[in-house]
């Protein structure tokens, strides 16, 4: 059985090839300062070329929904269904906040009865997140996803009793004011971990946790509107 697992939603693109019986093939993160829409179709190309394997071998693939950024959370839902349309897989998607979460337990190998806050960076310090904790064996969420600003999260945790890991992109960029403002209040992962790596999805597939979609029933989770969409209903008022 072969999964391939991409997403786009960030500035890092990070594409896996996994066969239940080697392992991990072929893994490829890279990051862009643009747009993906150029760049992932030679990708795939090479991580195919690189692994010996074809687009007819693959069973199940992985796709990140979001949130994220707007266009390119599109370029991975767009870039699926354009490969694998007619194809006999199976299409799971994945939550990247859920993802980030899991990702970071995955690090840490071990339970913790800290909570875990993701954090993907929206720019100009906004934030999307959410809050989850391991619990009876499984990773639950304990809030409801939002967009934030970074200020606003940062005093929830100061106000908070709880203590956090921390995991995301948004972790990488604004880290010295989060050790700033809430010191001592959190637990930071090793740089190389705070972004996404299409091998989680990997690893959240193999502990049947992800969603199984039809391939034309891909949505984007947006957690805010697009500025066309702010700006129509601007026109309308």
């Amino acid at each position: 059985m072969l999964t391939f697992g991409i997403t786009t939603t960030t500035k890092m693109a990070s594409l896996c090839l996994f066969d239940d019986i080697k392992g991990v093939l072929c893994e490829i993160s890279a990051e862009v300062s643009k747009t993906h829409s150029t760049t992932i179709i030679d990708q795939i190309d090479k991580m195919l070329e690189w692994s010996g394997k074809s687009l007819e071998d693959i069973d199940n693939v992985i796709v990140s929904v979001g949130p994220g950024s707007f266009t390119g959370v599109r370029i991975a839902i767009a870039t699926v269904k354009g490969m694998f349309h007619g194809r006999d897989v199976s299409i799971f998607e994945v939550n990247e906040l859920e993802a980030l979460a899991y990702q970071s337990l995955s690090v840490l190998n071990t339970l913790t009865d800290k909570k875990i806050i993701s954090m993907i960076d929206s720019n100009k310090e906004k934030i999307y997140y959410n809050e989850y904790i391991y619990s009876s064996g499984n990773l639950k969420s304990t809030s409801e996803a939002a967009v934030i600003k970074l200020d606003d999260l940062l005093n929830k945790i100061l106000n908070s009793e709880d203590e956090y890991i921390l995991v995301g992109d948004a972790v990488l960029h604004y880290k010295e004011k989060i050790k700033n403002v809430v010191p001592g209040k959190v637990t930071f992962i090793e740089d190389v971990n705070l972004k996404i790596t299409a091998s989680t999805f990997i690893e959240m597939l193999k502990r049947d946790i992800l969603r199984k979609v039809d391939i034309h029933n891909i949505k984007p989770y947006y957690l805010e509107k697009s500025q066309a969409e702010r700006d129509k209903e601007v026109g309308n008022v």
